[in-house]
């Protein structure tokens, strides 16, 4: 079957072509009633709008490709919720696309999103990715929760230092914990450097300090998690707190502690950071480091937005606040109900 045209829609509608292509494009200079004539044409001829050639005269795609690395974080869910959302509002999709943390596959998933002509990219960059890979794509990026060395590009993420400082400045001065550890990140990634720094802040205002053994890193997933909290729980039983890179990190450190006998809130306290939907849930619940996800894709996309607009402009950071929310892991809720 050949593909219905703008013309026979016109035809059938009795109107002009300019002004069934308004229609598509919502124009509002478009009468209601020749509007929904037009509508009735389209549906009944069953014409299916070519995009591709929309794009080709329009020089965009009305697309934002969006590159993850993994699914099963489920606060990437909520970042790419928020720029769904915030995207919807422009009648913009998201093309979206999972690295798996292989800079071969993003490199892959990349090139894909740029031969399809999306109009910008936002991305969380894998672990060892280059700076070279993006600048070769010559399009609006933004870098979501991890910066990349080298890279001039718009990034969004959150205050890591003063986030990872709340936390342990809340172990130690709220519950008295003197054995804090620290777990979880990959070595060179920048919000684990960050984090860590804000961390070893707090330690060494309180004249503590901790030794690289119980700064132990692993990619942010859970069994792995489980088992490097397992090996520092057996090499230093001591441990009496622990910040973790972020809420999955946690939730393996978490059942490492059970499973080593300990109590989780009392014997060891444990502290995320995200604070996923999962955390306030959970049992016991976890205290977590509050970054605001769908806030923050929201502002991606609406970063994004404007560099597309406005190449030329001077590159930003949106840095987002953080707020810790004690719960029973760190002991606060046990404590208030003991």
């Amino acid at each position: 079957m050949s593909r219905i045209t703008l013309s026979e829609v016109a035809a059938d509608a009795g109107v002009s072509r300019a002004t069934v292509s308004m229609v598509l494009n919502d124009n509002p200079l478009v009468a209601a009633a020749t509007r929904e004539r037009v509508r009735e044409s389209l549906a009944r001829l069953e014409y299916v709008y070519d995009r591709s050639a929309a794009a080709l005269r329009k020089r965009q795609t009305q697309a934002v490709g969006m590159v993850i690395t993994q699914l099963t974080n489920p606060y990437f869910a909520e970042f790419a919720e928020g720029i769904q959302a915030e995207l919807d509002e422009h009648r913009m999709d998201v093309l979206l696309g999972v690295s798996g943390e292989d800079p071969a596959r993003q490199e892959r998933v990349l090139r894909s999103m740029s031969e399809r002509r999306v109009d910008g990219i936002v991305c969380i960059p894998a672990q060892g990715s280059r700076a070279e890979t993006f600048e070769a794509l010559r399009m609006p990026l933004l870098m979501l929760a991890r910066r990349i060395d080298g890279l001039e590009a718009d990034y969004v993420g959150a205050d890591n230092s003063k986030g990872a400082f709340s936390a342990a400045e809340h172990l130690i001065s709220q519950h008295g914990s003197r054995r804090l550890a620290f777990v979880g990140g990959f070595e060179d990634s920048s919000a684990r450097r960050e984090r860590l720094g804000g961390f070893m802040e707090a330690v060494h205002r309180h004249d503590m300090d901790v030794s690289t053994d119980r700064m132990p890193t692993c990619p942010p997933d859970r069994r792995q998690a489980r088992a490097a909290g397992a090996r520092l729980l057996a090499a230093d039983p001591t441990v009496d707190a622990v910040v973790c890179f972020n809420d999955v990190v946690a939730f393996g450190v978490l059942d490492a502690v059970a499973d080593a006998g300990f109590q989780v809130g009392s014997d060891v306290r444990v502290i995320g950071f995200d604070d996923v939907h999962d955390a306030e849930l959970a049992r016991p619940s976890l205290a977590s480091v509050a970054v605001p996800a769908v806030a923050a894709g929201r502002g991606a996309a609406r970063m994004l937005l404007t560099r597309i607009s406005q190449p030329r402009t001077e590159h930003e950071s949106f840095i987002l606040p953080t707020e810790l929310k004690p719960r029973e892991t760190c002991g606060c809720l046990t404590e208030a109900g003991a």
